[in-house]
Formats: C-alpha cells, sequence, structure tokens
C-alpha cells in the first residue's frame, strides 16, 4: 500500500485543521471538572484562539527547517530555549534546568512536578505528519521532545500519540491503531493502563460517563483541581448544555501533575464512544473536563488524519478561525511562524522528503510514500543512523544523556543522584561511545575542568570502536568516570569530555554540570 502526494496532503491539512477546531472547541473548559453535553462550539470563535498545544509545533517545525533530520534533544532544548516565551509548569521547569546546564532527558526530570503530565504528547503531530507510515521513526522523535521538559508517563504518552498518529495514515482500524500504540510503550506502565482500562469499560457497555468515572478513580489528575467544579465563567456562563457542577466524592485528590494517563484515556473515551464521527467524537472528550482542549484538540487532529480535511465536515471547518494566533512563542524571522493552518500545512509537507526521504517515491506529480512494513513496533526495524529505539531509550531514562556527533554517539548515565553532588560522596559516570562510521576508530576521551583536589579516576581513556561488520568486538566501549568532591563550596560545577578520534582533526565535546545538593535537599 502506498500514500500518494495528493492524499498525504491532505490527511496532513485534517490532522492541523482538526487540531485546531478541537482545541478551540475544548479551550473555555479547561482546567475545570465537569461532564457536560455541548455539540458546538460555547464561544465567540470569529478571532483566532491561541493554543500552546500548537505553537510548540511551530518551533519544532523551524527546526527541521533549519537543521534537518540530524535533530535530536539537545538540538530542540536550544530551539526551546530560543523562542519558547512560556515558563509555567514542566515548560519552565525544563527551560531551566537546560540554561543551568542540565541536559536532556534530565532537563525533564530534576525538580519537576510535572514531568508527567500533559505538555508532551498535545505536540506530537509534527512527528507524526513527518514521518507518516513510519511510527518507530515518529516515536523516536517524540521521545527526543518530551524528555526536554517531562520523564515517566508524560514522555510514554507522548511516544503512544506518535506512533498511532503516524500509523493512521495507513491504518484506520481503532483496534488496530490502539495495538500499534501500546507496542512501542512498556506494557506495566500507567499509559497503558488507561488505554487498557478505557477499553475493557467500553467492551462492557458501559456508558462513557461511567468510563470517565472509572478512568479518574484509577488514574486521578489534577488538572480538574486546578479550577474545580465548573460554575460557568464570564465567557462561556452555565448553562444546560454546561451546567453548574457539583463535587464527587468518590473521585479522589490526586498527584499534582500526573496528568498524562487519565487525558489519553479520555481521547479514547471521545474516540471510542463517538465511534469515529468527528463532531460527535470530540464533544465528547470536551464533555469529560480536565485539560479540555488538548484532549479534544489531540483527538480531532487524530481524526482529520484518518478522513483528511475534505472529510471533515463543512460546520466544524467553517465554524473555526484558519488564522494562526500564538501565546507562548517569541517569534522572529528564524522562527517564521505560520500566518494560517494551510500555510502551516505546506511547510510541514515540503519536510517529509528530508526527514523520511527512504519511504519516498518520487513522480512527476510529487512523491508516494511507503509505510514500514510492520507499523507495530519491531526490533528489526530500524534504520542505522537514522533512528534510535525508542523503547531503548525510554528504558535509560531519566539517567543516560545522549550526544550525537558525526563519528560517534555518546552516552552519560549518571548515577541515581543524577547531576546532584554532595562533598565527600564518591559520583559515577558510565561513558559510552559507540561507532557511526563503518570504519575503525580510535577515540581519546578527556575530563577538562575538574577541580583539582577532587580524587578521580578515568580521566582520560582511549577506546578502540570497531567497525560494524566483520569483527567480533563490539563497536561499542566504556568507561566508569568517577569523582569525589573534596568539598562543595561552589553552587554549580561544569565538567567538559573532550573527545577526538585518531587522524581526524575535529574535536567534540560534552558538557555536564552539577548542582550541588544541601544536606535536607532530596531529588526529584
Amino acid at each position: 500500500m502506498t500514500l500518494c502526494y495528493k492524499e498525504y496532503k491532505n490527511k496532513v491539512k485534517g490532522c492541523f485543521l482538526g487540531k485546531n477546531i478541537g482545541g478551540t472547541l475544548g479551550a473555555p473548559f479547561e482546567c475545570w471538572r465537569g461532564v457536560y453535553n455541548i455539540d458546538f462550539f460555547m464561544q465567540d470563535v470569529s478571532t483566532p484562539v491561541p493554543n500552546d498545544d500548537l505553537d510548540l509545533q511551530l518551533v519544532w517545525l523551524s527546526a527541521v527547517e533549519h537543521e534537518g533530520k540530524n535533530i535530536d534533544s539537545h538540538v530542540l532544548c536550544e530551539y526551546w530555549e530560543n523562542y519558547v516565551s512560556a515558563v509555567i509548569s514542566e515548560y519552565g521547569t525544563g527551560k531551566n534546568n537546560y540554561a543551568m546546564g542540565i541536559v536532556p532527558p534530565l532537563s525533564g526530570h530534576m525538580r519537576n512536578e510535572n514531568r508527567e503530565s500533559n505538555g508532551a504528547w498535545i505536540r506530537t503531530e509534527i512527528w507524526a505528519c513527518l514521518a507518516a507510515g513510519n511510527p518507530a521513526l515518529a516515536a523516536n522523535y517524540a521521545y527526543y521532545d518530551a524528555c526536554v521538559d517531562h520523564s515517566g508517563e508524560g514522555v510514554y504518552a507522548a511516544v503512544f500519540t506518535s506512533a498511532v498518529q503516524s500509523a493512521a495514515f495507513f491504518e484506520t482500524d481503532t483496534d488496530k491503531l490502539l495495538a500499534i500504540g501500546c507496542s512501542y510503550i512498556p506494557a506495566d506502565c500507567a499509559t497503558r493502563g488507561a488505554v487498557d482500562l478505557v477499553r475493557a469499560s467500553y467492551a462492557a457497555g458501559d456508558s462513557w460517563q461511567t468510563a470517565r468515572k472509572k478512568l479518574l478513580t484509577a488514574y486521578p489528575s489534577s488538572f480538574g483541581e486546578i479550577g474545580g467544579e465548573w460554575q460557568g465563567t464570564e465567557q462561556v456562563p452555565a448553562c444546560e448544555q454546561c451546567p453548574v457542577q457539583q463535587h464527587d466524592p468518590d473521585i479522589p485528590k490526586a498527584q499534582h501533575g500526573y496528568d498524562a494517563p487519565a487525558h489519553i484515556g479520555i481521547v479514547l473515551i471521545g474516540w471510542l464512544w463517538g465511534k469515529g464521527d468527528f463532531g460527535k467524537s470530540i464533544c465528547l472528550a470536551t464533555d469529560c473536563g480536565e485539560d479540555t482542549d488538548c484532549t479534544a484538540g489531540t483527538l480531532g487532529a487524530l481524526l482529520g488524519i484518518i478522513n483528511g480535511a475534505d472529510k471533515l465536515p463543512e460546520k466544524w471547518k467553517k465554524g473555526c478561525s484558519e488564522k494562526i494566533a500564538t501565546c507562548t512563542l517569541r517569534p522572529d524571522l528564524l522562527l517564521n511562524v505560520p500566518a494560517t493552518v494551510s500555510e502551516l500545512c505546506e511547510r510541514v509537507v515540503k519536510q517529509f522528503p528530508v526527514v523520511s526521504g527512504n519511504a519516498c517515491t518520487f513522480s512527476a506529480r510529487g512523491f508516494e510514500i511507503t509505510p514500514n512494513k510492520s507499523l507495530a513496533y519491531s526490533e528489526t526495524e530500524f534504520y542505522p543512523y537514522q533512528q534510535e529505539d525508542c523503547r531503548a531509550l525510554m528504558a535509560e531514562q531519566p539517567h543516560t544523556a545522549r550526544f550525537h556527533f558525526r563519528p560517534y554517539t555518546v552516552k552519560v548515565r549518571f548515577d541515581e543522584g543524577l547531576a546532584e553532588i554532595r562533598a565527600g560522596r564518591e559520583k559515577k559516570l558510565t561513558v559510552t561511545v559507540c561507532n557511526k562510521l563503518y570504519l575503525p576508530q580510535f577515540v581519546t576521551v578527556r575530563v577538562l575542568g575538574l577541580p583539582a583536589d577532587w580524587a578521580a579516576s578515568g580521566k582520560e581513556r582511549c577506546l578502540g570502536l570497531e567497525h560494524w561488520h566483520g569483527s567480533k568486538r563490539e563497536h561499542t566501549q566504556s568507561f566508569t568516570l568517577s569523582f569525589a568532591p573534596a568539598c562543595v563550596d561552589k553552587g554549580a560545577y561544569t565538567l567538559t569530555l573532550e573527545l577526538s578520534a585518531n587522524g581526524r582533526g575535529e574535536k567534540n565535546y560534552v558538557p555536564l554540570t552539577f548542582l550541588a545538593a544541601g544536606e535536607e535537599h532530596e531529588t526529584v
């Protein structure tokens, strides 16, 4: 099966139109807890409604346009630092960590109460569109993206969503799409648990209201606790479709910031009980309350991919502005924010051959896309150097930071204290260098910037990296770098790994920042 250029473009347009429509529909009810019965927009939509769910993807689009397919968490962090003005919740914590020198995936984990909230899985459409029919690649990029400011369930939810959306360019069966998405995440994670719970509730013949209550009881969300029970607002007064809500004592209080599992479940409630009907589905997602612009927007995007723009109901397309308004960005000429959804889609489509060129067959009318042989996760479907195994990446979070250079990839695994240090306490790092060339190399690793009075081992090593093929020796070599701070009298210390390959003029540098931890401090 192949997808022609015209149909691919139609699905991309459907994706971002659906995102815009769903996000606009849910916007007035964001952060409120309630059960509603809406059937269309409840607010004035004559002007575009800004939405951070889309804003952040405009930054990623700019990164791809300028950097090509060779982007990773560090590149995305740099673009985030340059263009994302929001400093709230996980956005602000991740940005602040990176500005201090804390690298991903540690940037998404340390000091981050909201690391398992919704900020990452709501921005996966860009990766699904650029890796249409290749969920493994979409999941790879979604991981790089999510670990900038999330970890744990915040990352799992993003990987799951990106895989489902990427597969939806070729597969339309709901059960098959859910199976594909679940294949990319741990079987015992809460995101998978929420999906299984909702599917079981649907199979049992429960109402969507019952499924919602079961979901929020098993996986409480803190989002609906922000605004509390819906009482109506100046923008949307309480009415028959969205009446004043009463407290439900059966729904337990949530752990602050632990939101992703419940909201993936709400997306699924809208999808299953809406039976794929675009309007009904996004309304049901909104009817469940909580982070409504995110759930309705993501479901709208998914159904937009499945149906294409030309099959989205005119009622919804005409009822929502196609203009793009931003609220979390610092724009300039390099970011070049698109003015409309149509312009955004034109630019996304142009980058598909850049990111997924191996899936393209070009013709006089554009290109055709060939999907992966198996849309579900497979350990044999990864292309050397183009992408990494997202499941291996997730298994190493939040302890292992990766740095990609042309001749090799460097992995640094931190111990349980992550980037914190204490006087007199030994710190251990495992440094791994992976050969990316079909050539053997000797790589020298030196540690720079280590205080003279810190006892250290492994300050300089020469690693022999073998050819990928024809050798019994590994093309990957590791060593342990350990040091014990004699005293810690500064708030932060930065050590640098200098790497140089024998016979090559270039040197590469890996900066590692460590923060002094007080005796009372506990890493979170």
